[in-house]
């Protein structure tokens, strides 16, 4: 499997973090950029792309995702609408989070689907229906809101079977979703943990 995540200066690293962190389970993860230049995410991190854009084969992309951020250099680009459309006709997965939504209403995708976006964003997609949740899918396209950035990725990993079976999924969402572990343990004795012979703990 092969998730392709588009870096550009001034994207949002931590919205699409988690979701690389679940895909790299089930394969590669594949930075594309507009240029072989490093960038510098929105927390500062500079990231060099694996590759760029026009290299991309369409038909090679299980999961595209496109972070939100500073949209100004990529906003109504044709290499990335094009690719965008491409990707999704050929059966693959899109998926945009925050303002990284509005790249895929401007490339058609939303068209006669359900989609989340920000505020104001219906526009870009006359022909789609805005809803107000943390993520929507529908028919190979996957959005959400900033804040949605953990049901963004369990989605995404849902959608593309990652998971080995419903137990791995729900140890997924609690881990993640809930911050619990796995399976909760018992208390060691407390001579396990040294107190017994005057260890602090």
């Amino acid at each position: 499997m092969k998730t392709y995540i588009l870096v550009y200066n001034g994207f949002t690293q931590f919205e699409v973090v988690l979701a690389a962190r679940l895909m790299k389970t089930a394969g590669e993860i594949i930075t594309v950029g507009l240029s072989p230049e490093p960038v510098t995410a929105h927390e500062g991190f500079r990231i060099v792309p694996h590759m760029t854009i026009e290299r991309v084969e369409a038909g090679s992309v299980d999961l595209f995702i496109v972070p939100g951020g500073d949209l100004s250099q990529i906003a109504r680009r044709s290499e990335v609408e094009n690719l965008l459309k491409a990707v999704q006709a050929c059966g693959g997965t899109v998926g945009a989070i925050c303002s990284g939504t509005l790249l895929a209403l401007d490339a058609g995708l939303a068209r006669g689907r359900s989609f989340t976006a920000p505020a104001g964003a219906s526009a870009a997609a006359p022909t789609g229906a805005r809803l107000e949740r943390p993520v929507v899918s529908d028919g190979g396209l996957v959005t959400a809101q900033a804040y949605g950035y953990v049901d963004f990725a369990l989605e995404l990993g849902r959608l593309t079977g990652i998971y080995r079976d419903e137990a791995d999924y729900d140890e997924t969402v609690r881990f993640f979703e809930f911050f619990k572990p796995a399976a909760e343990k018992a208390p060691e004795p407390l001579r396990a943990v040294g107190l017994e012979a005057g260890v602090a703990v």
